[in-house]
């Protein structure tokens, strides 16, 4: 698939591309921060194939760029698009001479790790407080991607030391905390394939799923422990595989 990217703000008005009426707000509301909404165009049949939507701010008084989301067509995760529009969003923030681009988003979503830590270097930092909509605490990171000082692999745990160091334990897709667990040395989490749709059926099957994620990171956090590294396991057959890399980064 032969794709381009196209400004959608700053780009030429003339031959543009049809745009639905929600992503037309997306646009008003980015044009009135300065941002910009870069789409990854397919040259053959002109169609929008997912957009990545940034804008400017002030941080300790430097300029970076905030997320405002990526959307992908269906049918186009599996093309590579989401980390063309990232490259495309750093070559944008060069040319606007920064170079850092934050966000948020969920731990849990091993997508989303696979391509904004271990394909960008983003650097994860666990946030408390965050709630879902009936008052239950949810897995919350900021993130940020420097694109000239990515985050490097870890090398405080070997592939081989995985599981043993998981502060989970799976049986079949149900988690539960390691028991009799020492806060010492490097540790990992290790993680099925989530996403927003797995997450919500493993939620409606073990009401405490989510529970059990979130107290993981917490007490890993409250342990002094941040976010290293995400990775996967190489054997296929290994079920779950994703899985965080986390150090001690405070002392007690």
């Amino acid at each position: 698939m032969n794709v381009r990217s196209v400004p959608l703000i700053a780009g030429p008005r003339k031959g543009q591309f049809p745009v639905r009426e929600a992503l037309l707000d997306d646009l008003r509301h980015l044009k009135e921060r300065r941002g910009e909404m870069i789409a990854a165009v397919d040259e053959q049949g002109g169609k929008i194939l997912g957009t990545i939507g940034i804008y400017p701010d002030r941080d300790e008084g430097s300029t970076c760029y905030h997320l405002a989301g990526i959307e992908i067509e269906p049918g186009c995760a599996e093309e590579g698009i989401d980390a063309f529009l990232l490259e495309e969003a750093g070559r944008y923030l060069r040319a606007h001479r920064t170079t850092r681009l934050k966000f948020g988003t969920s731990p849990l979503l091993t997508r989303n790790a696979g391509l904004y830590v271990t394909r960008f270097g983003s650097r994860y930092r666990w946030r408390e407080g965050t709630r879902t909509p009936d008052g239950q605490p949810w897995p919350y990171v900021s993130c940020e991607c420097d694109f000239d000082d990515p985050l490097t692999r870890s090398l405080d745990l070997r592939e081989e030391e995985v599981r043993e160091r998981s502060v989970l334990e799976w049986e079949g897709s149900r988690p539960r905390a390691r028991a009799h667990l020492v806060y010492s040395g490097p540790l990992s989490v290790l993680l099925p394939d989530l996403e927003s749709d797995t997450l919500a059926r493993a939620s409606e099957q073990d009401p405490g799923f989510i529970a059990t994620l979130y107290s993981a990171f917490h007490s890993l956090h409250m342990h002094g422990y941040g976010f290293a590294w995400f990775d996967r396991l190489p054997a296929l057959d290994m079920q779950p595989r994703w899985y965080y890399v986390m150090t001690r980064i405070l002392a007690f």
